[in-house]
């Protein structure tokens, strides 16, 4: 089982989209995969800085040529991240993700450590898309399309997160100290906050987490989402 694969897959989808309910008016995975190839043939102006890996990197992981998927930073979690902002919010976004992440540890590719944090990830996205009410059945279409072909330990796991509480509490508690941007950016990711209990949701999680509050707008900024405070 490779959570991380599934936490790519998974963010770079509501990156793209900027939320899950944008993914389904995009067209679903295929409407995706047009945008981002589209981009990349506009010469990645969505993309991030080369430190990341950039667009390439998050296209050749889903398999969309470009190869590079381990080029740079793309291979690690906080290169992902990095990679995302530029897709979501330009090389503008990308820098100041870059900024926000230079406080975040290294997480070793390949261990048990980065399964760990990328599970927290994946838990954090599909908390994000409940934390308006329980996944309906057009919100849980989107989440297994995502995954598309993964293995029974894969689809198991999400569909637990699917019934799971929706705890943000309990989420920053699990988070390793080091590993908190990582987590509450992949919130963010899976929605475009525009009602209260998504913004109580973030507020709740981002206070757990220990985020100061222009810390949490700056992660909103670089993911080309509306701030949460006002500062």
């Amino acid at each position: 089982m490779s959570l991380k694969n599934m936490a790519v897959k998974m963010a770079l989808a509501f990156a793209a989209a900027k939320g899950v309910q944008a993914y389904q008016q995009a067209g679903g995975m295929d409407g995706i995969r047009r945008k981002l190839a589209q981009q990349k043939a506009q010469g990645g102006s969505a993309g991030a800085p080369s430190s990341t890996g950039g667009l390439d990197g998050l296209l050749g992981q889903l398999g969309l040529g470009g190869g590079g998927g381990s080029a740079g930073g793309s291979s690690s979690l906080g290169g992902l991240l990095g990679g995302l902002a530029g897709v979501a919010g330009g090389s503008a976004g990308a820098g100041k993700m870059k900024g926000l992440l230079d406080t975040t540890r290294e997480t070793p590719a390949d261990t048990a450590e980065e399964e760990q944090v990328s599970g927290l990830m994946i838990r954090a996205m599909i908390q994000a898309a409940r934390a308006d009410g329980e996944i309906d059945q057009a919100e849980r279409a989107t989440l297994m399309e995502i995954i598309g072909d993964s293995d029974p330990q894969e689809t198991a796991f999400i569909q637990a997160q699917m019934t799971a509480p929706v705890d943000p509490e309990a989420l920053a508690r699990d988070t390793p100290q080091g590993h908190e941007i990582e987590v509450y950016t992949s919130a963010v990711l899976a929605i475009d906050p525009d009602n209260r209990a998504e913004a109580v949701f973030l507020d709740t999680l981002a206070k757990g987490l220990s985020l100061g509050q222009q810390q949490v707008n700056d992660i909103h900024d670089a993911q080309g989402k509306p701030p949460l405070y006002t500062v």
